[in-house]
């Protein structure tokens, strides 16, 4: 018994070995390999949006991360500037719009550009359908929505009313939640975000976000 324990270990010991050589045969090839990747060519949209938002900004709900495609550059600008300028996001409890203020704090204009420019390229996916609601209910709720975001939620930017239509729903009911509890345009600097904030009120329950969002659908 004790020969065949010494031999058991004897070929391990072997076996350790063998892979210690290979993986030291192999690391300089690896090594190599990854040198001649160059990171600096990749637009700087990947750099700091892909990993919440996707390569080609499709969103990921698991993470609170809406859809990028199909936004409006303006509005895009808008947004990275309230993050960059603690404007949105100060609420740490509030993980998904913290990273992001993170995530962009230390981009120069001339860098938000590049990135909305790059994001203007990506095709739009309409997301699914998760908020069921009243459409016909929902089109009389939201003749409040339309005065700013338009008849058929296309926006309006001298109003800084984005496009509701093809928007991710799930993250359209999130940030009407965010409005009416503060969370959002409670900022002094957030005119707009006062102005939704307001808005946003007149949602009396959940039932009156979920008819208004499935209308909404209903307009892509």
């Amino acid at each position: 018994m004790m020969r065949i324990t010494s031999l058991s270990r004897l070929l391990r010991g072997l076996l350790l070995l063998m892979a210690l050589a290979t993986s030291s045969l192999f690391a300089p090839a690896f090594a190599q390999q990854y040198a001649a990747i160059d990171t600096s060519v990749q637009p700087l949209s990947n750099k700091i949006c892909a990993t919440c938002h996707g390569a080609y900004g499709q969103g990921n709900a698991v993470v609170g991360a809406p859809s990028l495609a199909g936004l409006e550059s303006w509005y895009l600008k808008e947004q990275l500037i309230k993050f960059r300028d603690s404007i949105r996001g100060v609420e740490k409890d509030y993980i998904p719009a913290h990273e992001m203020r993170a995530a962009v704090a230390e981009l120069s204009e001339a860098e938000m550009d590049e990135v909305v420019a790059y994001i203007e390229t990506w095709d739009v996916t309409p997301g699914a359908t998760t908020v069921i609601g009243d459409t016909v209910r929902g089109a009389g709720l939201y003749a409040n929505c339309s005065a700013c975001h338009g008849l058929s939620a296309t926006g309006n930017r001298a109003l800084s009313a984005p496009a509701l239509v093809n928007r991710d729903d799930w993250y359209l009911r999130r940030q009407l939640k965010l409005f009416q509890s503060g969370y959002r345009g409670q900022h002094p600097e957030d005119i707009a975000g006062a102005q939704m904030r307001s808005a946003a009120q007149l949602l009396k329950s959940d039932e009156d976000i979920n008819d208004v969002l499935a209308h909404i659908g209903t307009l892509n």
